[in-house]
């Protein structure tokens, strides 16, 4: 009778829990989707968003991160306007322009610490083309072009070009992209004597045969001194309304951020390759660059002091007299509030 009585309660059991069991999945709320613009895929600039998605980090803060990849900052900038995406991640003097008409975007995040840049040149024009007043009358390829955006590459190669004289209409800009695809193709079908080109895609060029650096910044080594080099390019960027409509999203984002940068701080360059699932000379590309750049990511998505001060001279130098730029505050739009701050 014991025995029964015993095997009646434990039955029951059974069923309480199987039958709890559904509503404590019910009980898990749905992560929410989250659309995300950002140049890529496989763009020093793509890596942060990308291994969100890849390691879990979007889902460990209850979120279902869907990347969108664009041709460069200035399309990213589009989607957020069209409400097409909820955030990006591409260059803050980008978004700067932009607020330039409206203060519409905010920086939730800094995603670099090291910007890597270079003016790649055609190589077939290596014995015309041996410093920059010799890219007069040339083609060069930006990331995106258009009549209301100009993404940070644009800004870095007019900063380059007026440092060393050269006047901005005796050269013409064409889109070239963002990704290894459109930046070889552009050279290879000779639509642009040059491009502006971010890791790992500079080297890959160079190792390719397709072009040599002119100039670059915030590579170990190079003598460069232009001002405002240690600027915050990866951010990441959302709009204003969202952040007074959706704080909890927001903060959200943020600790996805921090989440996956703490993640590949942790990881070597290969398990990060890993992460990724490159392969072949995408593979080798992207470990060399991680390799090779060591502090490039933030450690925590921090705001720094400095770097932001940087990317004011940078923003202003670029601009040349425009008086608007001249006045503007990066602090105008930096929401730290989840991220932070330090020196």
């Amino acid at each position: 009778m014991a025995v029964a009585r015993r095997h009646l309660l434990l039955h029951g059991a059974a069923l309480g829990a199987s039958a709890a069991a559904p509503a404590l999945l019910r009980a898990q709320p749905a992560p929410t989707e989250v659309v995300l613009a950002t140049p890529g895929p496989g763009s020093a600039v793509s890596l942060i968003p990308e291994l969100a998605a890849k390691t879990g980090a979007d889902r460990a803060e209850g979120l279902a991160l869907r990347l969108k990849f664009v041709n460069g900052g200035g399309v990213a900038i589009r989607e957020l306007n069209n409400g097409n995406a909820h955030c990006a991640v591409f260059g803050l003097p980008a978004a700067m322009h932009e607020n330039l008409a409206g203060p519409k975007l905010v920086a939730l995040a800094a995603l670099e610490d090291r910007t890597p840049l270079s003016l790649m040149v055609r190589s077939d024009l290596k014995g015309t083309v041996r410093k920059v007043e010799d890219l007069r009358g040339r083609v060069l390829g930006v990331h995106s072009n258009t009549l209301t955006t100009r993404t940070t590459g644009q800004q870095f190669l007019l900063l380059v070009l007026r440092a060393h004289g050269v006047p901005e209409d005796t050269v013409r800009f064409v889109a070239a992209g963002q990704s290894w695809d459109t930046q070889s193709a552009a050279l290879r079908g000779r639509l642009a004597d040059a491009v502006v080109s971010e890791e790992p895609f500079g080297v890959r060029l160079e190792q390719a045969g397709l072009a040599f650096p002119l100039v670059r910044i915030g590579h170990p080594g190079d003598s460069n001194r232009l001002p405002g080099i240690g600027f915050l390019r990866g951010a990441l960027i959302t709009t204003r309304r969202l952040v007074e409509q959706q704080p909890d999203l927001a903060q959200r984002l943020v600790a996805m951020a921090q989440r996956t940068l703490a993640w590949r701080q942790e990881r070597t360059p290969e398990a990060v390759v890993s992460a990724l699932g490159l392969a072949g000379a995408d593979a080798a590309a992207f470990a060399a660059m991680l390799g090779a750049y060591p502090q490039q990511y933030s450690p925590d998505g921090r705001f720094s002091a400095a770097q932001l001060a940087q990317t004011e001279v940078f923003f202003r130098e670029s601009a040349g007299h425009a008086p608007e730029a001249q006045a503007f505050q990066v602090a105008s739009m930096v929401v730290d509030r989840w991220a932070g701050r330090k020196p």
